[in-house]
């Protein structure tokens, strides 16, 4: 009796000893959160050293106790120019020459020869400045002929009938808000204290819808094209927006697709279920669904999307960094435990580190993988294996938790070795959503639940020419000009942002006699 009874008191203990610990561990991650480093990079000396945390240290050697040489002088280090970068982006720029010349100089030039010059260099900016465009259209009449018709010029197609919106107005409303996060309330008092423009943010928000009906058809074959590759990567990220009778916010989800050549694309539902996958990976009917890698985390959405497809036409991919992640948040429960494993998982990141400063292709990176990056792999799954069966591992501690993520996740890495056109994250993907993390703390939601399908258009538009290094603006600008006279039946391939950053590059490309001769 009093065997049991010691048994359940020692049971009792041990739950309530994980109990506590998981408990420690909600406020260290709490505390992690308000005023931790964001950032997830560790130094694989850092990890090392708190592995090998509380190991004896090695017996001191004789040679220590002799005076240390005296070190040599460092090198002088040779400063750089400051502002080189800076000074040599301003060369293409318009420039303004002020010469100043001496007063003495002023008054006998004929007494002074030059013999040199001092320059120094500021930059000015001019606010941006708003130009108002009359179109007049003379109205004429045949000479001599009483009963003539009258003639007037037709209208060039306008952007938006009846409307003082332009394309280059356009393109600058949709970039200050989706590249630069200035949501319409806030642009519209600008307009107003700096150039005296009456412009409502609800006229702004009819243009927007107006402007993402245009793009439309744009944005489908971007998604027709994605849809046709055999590697997409997606993650979706919440995003608040107006439920119209409650008064409040209610949140939806921007779906972000990844493609290294179609992507990053954009897509907007209210919920996270699976059915929300088929808009862009299944399309319309007769569309053909997409067939490939798919690299998503472990969210169940994405597995029963690809279980309901017919066939194995989908291979699921898993994301390494969100494996990482779950052990790097576990790092206060069993340090050394999740040191050791976060080494060897930075081992593999270290060999993808080398391989893209080689600018490998994928062939190169499937053997690398095989001969290198295989050993860490194999290594890490009979650990993860190993420590799920160790008692003093509770399955609702945070290292529990990140070890049945990763028995999860695990095999569904596979794929990496297979192809090496495959990642072994989906960080691409997580770096497209971050503009909507900046967004959303300045608008803070996007308008009612029609509002993000369109958001999701101009993002998708904006991100594809801002990940070039180019401006969203001209493209936004050059687009708009194109559209109006465009029906469903035309060819938009031109107009893709792919297409136009090509022809950019191209244009760069030539020598300034061709251009010359072009013009």
């Amino acid at each position: 009796m009093e065997d049991t009874n010691v048994a359940g008191l020692l049971r009792e203990i041990a739950s309530l000893k994980a109990e506590l610990q998981l408990q420690k561990d909600l406020v260290a991650e709490l505390l992690r959160r308000l005023y931790g480093a964001k950032s997830e990079k560790l130094d694989s000396a850092q990890l090392l050293l708190a592995f090998l945390a509380g190991e004896p240290a090695e017996k001191p050697d004789a040679a220590a106790d002799a005076p240390a040489a005296e070190p040599a002088p460092a090198p002088a280090k040779r400063h750089k120019p400051r502002n080189r970068k800076l000074r040599d982006s301003l060369v293409n720029l318009p420039t303004v020459t002020t010469e100043i010349v001496p007063a003495e100089v002023l008054a006998a030039p004929s007494d002074y020869r030059r013999i040199g010059e001092e320059v120094s260099e500021r930059l000015e900016v001019s606010p941006s400045t708003f130009t108002r465009h009359r179109t007049v259209r003379p109205t004429y009449v045949l000479k001599g002929d009483p009963e003539a018709v009258p003639t007037t010029a037709p209208l060039p197609v306008p952007l938006l009938e009846g409307s003082v919106l332009t394309p280059s107005l356009g393109a600058y409303l949709l970039t200050e808000k989706f590249c630069y996060h200035q949501p319409f309330w806030r642009q519209e008092w600008r307009l107003r204290a700096t150039h005296g423009i009456e412009l409502s943010r609800n006229l702004m928000c009819h243009w927007h819808n107006h402007l993402a009906d245009l793009l439309l058809p744009v944005y489908d074959l971007i998604g027709a094209r994605l849809r046709g590759s055999d590697y997409v990567k997606v993650d979706e990220t919440p995003i608040k927006y107006l439920a119209p009778g409650t008064g409040k916010t209610a949140t939806g989800q921007f779906w972000v697709y990844h493609h290294a050549e179609h992507g990053p694309l954009y897509d907007w539902h209210a919920s996270r279920a699976n059915t929300c996958l088929e808009r862009v990976l299944v399309g319309r009917e007769g569309d053909t669904p997409f067939e490939g890698y798919l690299q998503s985390d472990g969210l169940r959405a994405y597995r029963t999307f690809i279980e309901r497809q017919a066939g194995d036409t989908i291979t699921p991919v898993s994301c390494l960094a969100h494996i990482r992640r779950k052990f790097h948040e576990a790092r206060g429960d069993h340090p050394k435990i999740a040191a050791w494993i976060l080494y060897q998982i930075g081992g593999i990141y270290e060999i993808e580190r080398k391989l893209r400063e080689r600018e490998a292709g994928p062939a190169l990176r499937e053997r690398a993988r095989r001969r290198f990056t295989r050993r860490h792999y194999d290594h890490l799954a009979g650990l993860i294996a190993h420590l799920e069966n160790r008692r003093s591992i509770t399955p609702a501690s945070r290292l529990g938790k990140a070890l049945a993520y990763a028995r999860a996740q695990w095999p569904h890495l596979e794929p990496c070795f297979a192809d090496g056109q495959v990642e072994f994250d989906n960080n691409l993907t997580e770096n497209a959503i971050r503009p909507t993390k900046l967004g959303m703390k300045n608008w803070m939601f996007v308008g009612n639940e029609g509002t993000g399908w369109r958001s999701a258009v101009i993002y998708t538009m904006v991100e594809q020419v801002r990940r070039h290094g180019r401006d969203p603006f001209e493209y936004l600008q050059w687009v708009f000009g194109k559209l109006p006279g465009m029906t469903n039946q035309d060819d938009f391939a031109p107009l893709l942002p792919s297409s136009w950053v090509a022809a950019q590059e191209a244009a760069e490309k030539e020598e300034p006699s061709d251009r010359t001769l072009a013009a």
